[in-house]
């Protein structure tokens, strides 16, 4: 006679797991990174110690054909790099400690990833996206938003959502226009607009962004500057170098704060009295 338990494999799995503290978001995750070519062993890239993972602070994400990987200590970085179709599973949600997040090459995104309640940095580089995804903008306490991707046409309104964000760092890209909503995020201390060549100019509400100490447009396709950012009170160092920029509000010269001042290789045809004082007295260079 053949004693029957009643147990299936299932739960001599669920039994084991419980016991070596193994969830099933980590398998999950684990089975992601294995779709990347990231094997066990002792030299894993993928840390396959449960505390370890619920410890991550760091994490690089490449989706698509990529190459290299790395990972150095249980803290800091899980980067995968390699060529896979399989989608982000919803388990990165899981990583309730993770500070810093670098997405590579990613065209589409599970909403758990709006979880991550303490992530403070988010690198957003090469994705296929070219609405910024309005799941991102969740991420109501991340601080500084880095942008690289010559894919990303636009933003929605939602961006105003990042109400924690401080820096803003957009590189490369096809976006025209910034929301008006960037307005609303009044904690902003640093933008960088860097080779967004078809940004045709910065909407008005800039000018509510008061706390900003440092604004840097680069390669961009401006003819003027809104009248508002005479408002920025706090603002420090102002580049506006290789825009196009045919001429500058008199408002400019309100900002009394302003230690650098770069609007060199431009188009500027004339400006007035004020505004050329205004430059001198912040020692520009102007071509």
């Amino acid at each position: 006679m053949t004693a029957y338990s009643g147990k299936t494999n299932q739960d001599d799995n669920t039994t084991r797991n419980q016991e070596t503290g193994v969830e099933d978001w980590m398998l999950e995750i684990w089975d992601w990174m294995d779709n990347h070519n990231m094997h066990c062993g002792p030299d894993s890239i993928v840390p396959r110690e449960p505390e370890a993972l619920r410890q991550l602070e760091r994490l690089d994400l490449g989706y698509g054909k990529l190459t290299s990987y790395s990972y150095i200590d249980n803290k800091s970085v899980l980067q995968s790099e390699s060529e896979s179709t399989k989608p982000l599973p919803g388990a990165i949600g899981n990583f309730k400690n993770l500070k810093y997040l670098r997405l590579i090459g990613f065209d589409e995104l599970p909403e758990e990833i709006a979880q991550l309640d303490s992530l403070e940095t988010l690198v957003f580089m090469k994705c296929a996206f070219t609405e910024f995804p309005k799941v991102l903008c969740k991420l109501k306490n991340f601080k500084a938003l880095n942008i690289f991707s010559k894919s990303l046409e636009r933003f929605p309104d939602e961006l105003g959502n990042l109400s924690s964000l401080t820096h803003f760092d957009m590189r490369g890209t096809q976006v025209q226009e910034l929301p008006d909503s960037i307005g609303k995020l009044s904690k902003l201390t640093s933008i960088q607009l860097c080779a967004n060549r078809d940004l045709k100019a910065l909407p008005d509400s800039i000018g509510n962004l008061t706390n900003l100490i440092k604004l840097n447009v680069r390669g961009s396709d401006f003819t003027t500057l809104p009248s508002s950012i005479g408002n920025l009170n706090k603002l420090k160092s102002l580049g506006l170098y290789q825009n196009g920029l045919q001429s500058l509000p008199d408002s400019i010269a309100n900002l009394r704060a302003l230690e650098q001042l770069d609007v060199s290789e431009n188009l500027l045809a004339g400006v007035s009295e004020a505004v050329s004082q205004f430059l001198g007295s912040v020692g520009n260079k102007t071509t």
